[in-house]
């Protein structure tokens, strides 16, 4: 069936943006690393009705957090990715709006499942879901956010602190102390995650109105951030324990910045900002899924 053929909003559009901007594979590898590995950190099995609950609750905020991003990107994709699916008119702006408002009291529902569940958590989930929609509103401060871009980038990163903290289903106090685990395992998926939000957006060819960190902040800018953010990482690996699962891919992410002082030879396709992109996304598998990856080799050392 030919592109024109296609009818918008019809299933054969959604499958098609489904692929190109909400590829199931990776969101399914991403929301079963946060769920999975909060779980062993929060001393429970990985396998049980609570881990489906927050499956289903961190596929819901991946997913309307992509349908809110495509809209609010749309009229900068008319320039510069016109062959997206709402550009291109396979999606209506409408229908999304419709969408998100939907989607919202969905996330409200699997909240309060998992305030049943688990009232912390649910607790967590509810705030979670409420920062995202005040992100989609820029926090009705949008004019002033828009000329900040960093502190746009922080207020739209720090929702992963409440996010993990839902998902890990127990996060609450334990006798008079609260679970630093958890707390510290947050606070390194917040420190990899943002750095790979900035080192995806590093290509010199991107035009002018996507606004990305390199065209914003110059290379060293970039450079000074993903620097900033380190300490995130090296706490958390430091405090976790797990310095020899983590160190190595922040560090070697950190180090691949220096690819932009780099010559390309004359005739070569730039790739430098892919690999740096390539170790931040390494980075970030490790952060997500290393908590469940060293139970599941504990376990089977123990057998």
């Amino acid at each position: 069936m030919s592109q024109k053929a296609i009818e918008p909003n019809s299933v054969s559009a959604w499958t098609i943006y489904l692929k190109e901007r909400f590829p199931l594979p990776v969101y399914f590898l991403l929301s079963g690393g946060l769920v999975l590995s909060g779980s062993v950190l929060a001393y429970m099995e990985p396998f049980t009705v609570l881990t489906l609950l927050a499956f289903a609750f961190a596929m819901w905020l991946f997913a309307t957090l992509r349908l809110m991003d495509e809209l609010k990107d749309y009229q900068k994709d008319l320039v510069a990715h016109p062959t997206r699916p709402l550009p291109r008119g396979l999606i209506k702006t409408d229908t999304v709006k419709s969408l998100i408002r939907v989607s919202m009291l969905v996330g409200l529902a699997i909240s309060g499942g998992m305030y049943w569940a688990n009232p912390v958590a649910g607790i967590f989930a509810l705030i979670s879901a409420v920062w995202l929609w005040l992100m989609y509103k820029e926090f009705y401060i949008g004019e002033s956010l828009a000329k900040r871009p960093l502190i746009y980038a922080v207020t739209h990163q720090v929702i992963l602190i409440p996010f993990c903290l839902a998902l890990s289903m127990r996060p609450q106090v334990y006798g008079s102390m609260l679970n630093l685990k958890i707390l510290v395992w947050a606070i390194g998926v917040l420190g990899s995650f943002f750095t790979y939000e900035v080192s995806r957006k590093l290509d010199p060819k991107a035009h002018p109105v996507l606004q990305t960190y390199l065209e914003v902040y110059g290379k060293g800018g970039s450079f000074a951030i993903v620097l900033g953010l380190f300490p995130l990482c090296l706490a958390a690996a430091l405090m976790s324990h797990l310095e020899i699962w983590l160190l190595p891919w922040s560090v070697l992410t950190l180090l691949s910045y220096g690819l932009l002082w780099l010559s390309v030879p004359k005739g070569k396709v730039d790739k430098r900002h892919k690999l740096i992109e390539g170790f931040a996304t390494l980075s970030l598998f490790f952060h997500i899924w290393t908590p469940i990856l060293k139970y599941w080799l504990a376990m089977q050392v123990g057998e």
